[in-house]
């Protein structure tokens, strides 16, 4: 099988169009299409962003060697998904976002929590870093 039907597969599973998964993925309907009937190559950050969109390692994507559940599952905090998707951000500026607000919590405190993470306004901290993003 190929690395586009590994891909249309996925996503046919998780019940996603095209379309679906090119705005999670911050890519264009046309972009996925091409991937999938394997009109056209991918890039290392465009072949990472499905990965981590799909939940799928690079790995089985690449060679389908691995069991598509032995990815990382990640999840992301309901507050900040319903203002990543107001805020039309991408899959992989969202995790940024995660993973910055999550290295500031570290560093503050040892005490602190994932479940800290809801209360957060996202808004303001998105305004806050968004330059680098």
């Amino acid at each position: 099988m190929a690395l586009g039907d590994r891909i249309k597969q996925r996503r046919e599973e998780l019940g996603w169009t095209q379309e679906a998964l090119a705005n999670r993925a911050g890519l264009s309907k046309g972009f996925v299409s091409d991937i999938e009937n394997g009109k056209r190559g991918i890039g290392a950050q465009s072949l990472l962003d499905v990965a981590q969109v799909l939940g799928m390692s690079l790995d089985y994507l690449m060679k389908g060697s691995e069991e598509a559940s032995s990815a990382q599952e990640i999840e992301i905090p309901a507050k900040l998904a319903e203002f990543a998707k107001g805020a039309e951000l991408s899959f992989r500026k969202t995790l940024l976002l995660l993973d910055m607000q999550r290295q500031i919590i570290a560093h503050r405190s040892s005490g602190k929590r994932d479940d800290d993470l809801e209360t957060i306004d996202w808004q303001k901290f998105y305004e806050s870093v968004k330059d680098f993003l």
